[in-house]
């Protein structure tokens, strides 16, 4: 399969990722660049809730179930719209639509710069259309899937189910699962070339387009900072490359791309931001109602991580609130109730960050390096191993000047010091109580926290280029008398939005050195499907596509799960009794595993094979996830087993055997 092979199952995936929200805000009158800021969290965030709501109407997991609720939402706003015209716009939202062709022209530039770098580095990264990341999570996200199309369910509440077939239910977030499960079911692509086309639209598209919705949050809509934040969010090795090599943390991931909106709604709620001619009652709606439950249905990190930034923003609102306010003693209730409301909602965020984290046992990621380390990788946005972007380094450098210029909104400023903070605790403290209070959250993984930091870092690299562009206007109109035109003015002429697009390109192309390009090189092993790959070898997937050939659809197979035999349920749809690495094996299970070889003697093994209707094994010599080294006494010596027939191999390290001797 080629890449374009792929494209429809991309134009489907923008489909779904993009038009069912952006109906909505639409017809709720939100126009400009906050309907399409907005248009993906909204789309994710219903088709999040619709999965956990179908389970409980009866109806199975379809794409109807986003449109037949994106069309009445829609309806009600265009009824609202309708009875009470005013109540859903401000006073500016006369102006709000001017535009001219030009204006627009730099609009697209500024998403179509991004969308091409990051689609490049992604496409680079990936290889092929098919293959998949050869990692540990990605065995359960794989299988997760085809649970989901198999089971009709895509609800968060039960897909923890599939390790027992849905006997045993359990939550786990399911936004991204859903999401990728439709693209399937729609284009009638393979689960493979769908996560792939899932991960071009949300890298290349939802990320860039929500980063520049929080940067015209800070600097209004302009051509010139609008251009920076498209070109800016594509030059981080962390985000998206890091998220869909490690782990691989493919709802993290999804959760990440969908927060910068997120924080620009808050903004706008709170009322620190520009509007757009969107009442801030209308966007503190969208973000409760919708993106809030969308990013929580991605991933609850991401909604921790929102709530601890939006503490600047709430102080800077409530600081320029007192500012308006006269003196006298209902002003002082008034303000005094807004500090009361602040300490209320910090409390709240105590206690969840409390009671909503993982385990001690998930959690026990050790430090990577000291904290002098760590604050040079949080300038320089090389985390890790990545090694520094000199573009974003000088950017930060200039952004510590404007700081101490007061030039920089207090709220980015405060947004960046904590995610910059929680990377610096995560990756350099030692191990203690305040560690775990801070991070667990994360599992104490430095990578998590990585991944979070361009999310604030994209804004204040923003605003640093486009002061560096301003300044460079005055002085260059000054002293050199034919560029007289380049003078800084109210409104950005045709001519400097052209300067800065160019200017924008050399920021993205110088971007990619180094962090970039050692996160796609680095990236690119792990999706590489070769004789030693880490889950499956090119043998291994060869016998697993033909599964289906040889073994019926009610049958299950038996297999060691660390050599990659439970990807038999992804990529053949035969279930395998071990559907993931990490969860514990049932003692059914494991005792069929562990005896195999003893068929002939123990009653018991033949009980168990008629009844979980596992009458075939799959075995694979190749490597082990993270080189396990992991063998079960049964499996072990396949070939001699008089109980058992070879029915098919690949070479002589993929052979599917099936049982003969019960």
């Amino acid at each position: 399969m080629s890449w374009w092979q792929l494209v429809p199952a991309v134009l489907c995936t923008v489909a779904i990722v993009f038009l069912p929200g952006y109906l909505i805000v639409r017809s709720w009158a939100v126009t400009g660049v906050v309907a399409v800021g907005t248009a993906a969290p909204v789309s994710i965030g219903l088709v999040a809730v619709a999965a956990v709501l179908g389970p409980m109407i009866g109806v199975q997991w379809n794409v109807l179930l986003v449109v037949v609720p994106a069309v009445l939402i829609a309806v009600i706003g265009l009824v609202l719209r309708g009875l009470a015209p005013k109540a859903l716009i401000t006073g500016s939202g006369t102006a709000r639509s001017a535009g001219s062709r030009w204006t627009l022209l730099v609009y697209a530039g500024a998403l179509l710069i991004p969308a091409v770098m990051l689609a490049r580095g992604l496409i680079l990264m990936i290889g092929s259309p098919e293959n998949f990341s050869q990692t540990y999570d990605n065995i359960f996200h794989l299988n997760a899937l085809r649970y989901i199309l198999d089971s009709g369910s895509g609800s968060t509440l039960t897909l923890g189910g599939m390790y027992s077939n849905g006997t045993d239910p359990s939550t786990y977030p399911a936004a991204w699962h859903d999401l990728v499960s439709l693209v399937v079911q729609v284009s009638g692509t393979s689960i493979p070339a769908s996560i792939n086309a899932v991960t071009l639209v949300v890298g290349a598209l939802v990320w860039p387009i929500s980063c520049i919705f929080l940067v015209t949050r800070v600097t209004g809509v302009r051509p010139v900072p609008t251009l920076f934040a498209g070109a800016l969010s594509a030059v981080f090795g962390a985000f998206p490359y890091l998220m869909v090599t490690f782990g691989v943390l493919y709802p993290f991931f999804l959760s990440l791309a969908l927060l910068p909106a997120a924080i620009a709604l808050v903004a706008m709620s709170v009322g620190v931001g520009p509007l757009g001619g969107t009442p801030r009652w209308l966007a503190a709606l969208i973000l409760m109602g919708v993106v809030v439950p969308g990013v929580a249905l991605a991933h609850p990190s991401t909604v921790l991580a929102l709530l601890v930034f939006a503490v600047p923003i709430f102080v800077v609102g409530i600081v320029r609130y007192r500012r308006t306010l006269s003196t006298g003693r209902a002003i002082a209730v008034r303000y005094w109730a807004l500090i009361a409301l602040l300490l209320g909602y910090l409390s709240a965020v105590v206690l969840l960050w409390i009671k909503i984290r993982p385990s001690e046992s998930a959690s026990a990621w050790d430090p990577t390096q000291r904290i002098s380390q760590a604050i040079g990788q949080v300038l320089a946005a090389g985390v890790m191993q990545q090694g520094p972007t000199w573009v974003v380094f000088l950017l930060t450098l200039v952004a510590i000047g404007l700081v101490m210029r007061r030039l920089i909104s207090a709220w980015v400023l405060g947004t960046y010091l904590i995610g910059a903070g929680l990377f610096v605790v995560v990756s350099a403290f030692r191990e203690s109580e305040v560690r775990d209070f801070l991070t667990g959250v994360w599992y104490n993984d430095s990578y998590r926290l990585a991944g979070q930091l361009p999310v604030v870092t994209v804004a204040l690299c923003a605003i640093s280029a486009t002061w560096l562009f301003t300044r460079s206007q005055d002085v260059l109109s000054s002293r050199i008398s034919w560029l007289s035109w380049m003078r800084p003015a109210r409104q950005a002429t045709p001519a400097i939005s052209a300067v800065a697009f160019v200017a924008a390109i050399v920021l993205a192309v110088a971007g990619q050195y180094s962090s970039v390009n050692y996160e796609i090189a680095h990236g690119r092993k792990t999706y590489q499907i070769n004789d030693n790959s880490y889950v499956l070898s090119t043998p291994e997937r060869a016998l697993v596509e033909r599964l289906d050939e040889q073994v019926p659809p009610g049958a299950t197979i038996i297999g060691n799960p660390w050599t990659g035999t439970s990807l038999a349920y992804a990529l053949a749809d035969r279930r395998t009794l071990t559907p993931h690495v990490g969860n514990s094996v049932p003692r059914d299970v494991l005792t069929v595993m562990n005896g195999l070889d003893e068929m002939a003697t123990n009653p018991r093994i033949c009980s168990i094979v008629q009844r979980l209707n596992s009458y075939y094994v799959l075995h694979f010599e190749g490597r082990q996830v993270h080189d396990k080294g992991k063998h079960y006494d049964g499996l072990e010596s396949l070939s001699t087993n008089p109980g058992l027939t070879r029915i098919d191999h690949e070479g002589s390290t993929a052979e599917l055997y099936k049982v003969t001797g019960c």
